[in-house]
Parts: C-alpha cells; sequence; structure tokens
C-alpha cells in the first residue's frame, strides 16, 4: 500500500511518437500526456562515459498507484516528466502482485 500523502510529485506521460523514418527508426518527437501522482525517490548518481563525452546517469525510483498507470496507459517505451526532469521508463513493477502499488524505475541522463 502507498500513502497518499507521499505522492507530492505530478508527473505527466511523454508519448512516444509513432511515426518513422526512411530507415525505419522512431523519430525522436514526445507528445504530453495524462499526469498522475508520484513519490520521487533518488537511487543513485555516477558520471559515466556517454556518447561523445562524459554524463552524470542518476537511478530514480518513482512509486505511484497501480490504477494510475493503467489509466494514463503508461508503457517503457514512453518517458515521465516530473518537476521538468526527464526520465527514460527501464522498467514498471507491480509491487507484491497485488495490484496496488507500481514501481518504475527510470533514468536520467545530464
Amino acid at each position: 500500500m502507498i500513502s497518499g500523502g507521499r505522492l507530492k510529485r505530478t508527473a505527466t506521460r511523454r508519448i512516444a511518437s509513432t511515426s518513422r523514418d526512411a530507415l525505419g527508426i522512431r523519430t525522436d518527437t514526445w507528445t504530453n500526456g495524462l499526469t498522475f501522482r508520484v513519490d520521487l525517490r533518488e537511487q543513485s548518481a555516477s558520471e559515466q562515459g556517454y556518447a561523445d563525452g562524459v554524463a552524470v546517469v542518476r537511478s530514480v525510483e518513482l512509486r505511484c498507484r497501480w490504477p494510475d498507470i493503467a489509466r494514463v496507459g503508461l508503457t517503457e517505451v514512453d518517458r515521465v516528466l516530473v518537476r521538468g526532469r526527464t526520465l527514460r521508463v527501464n522498467a514498471i513493477r507491480n509491487l507484491d502482485e497485488a495490484d496496488m502499488v507500481a514501481v518504475i524505475d527510470c533514468t536520467e541522463v545530464n
């Protein structure tokens, strides 16, 4: 169970584009979807080699009510926008398979 008092932040689902370019790769555009309340928990941060340099990669855990995930239609393809931070969804877990609490594992790259 998750206490309603811990759901302090509002998250917005960022929906991935369904259009593809000439090579069949999904275009990198996002549209805002529905919002839902979350509990944001920082897990870790580390400096890693990324693309052409070094970046800080943060692991973040979001907890919310399981019915909210179904209502907004969040999947691992989408992104989540919380407090101006765009988070990539790595996994969505149904805590204890109880259909009460969703644990969303996310990554933020700066």
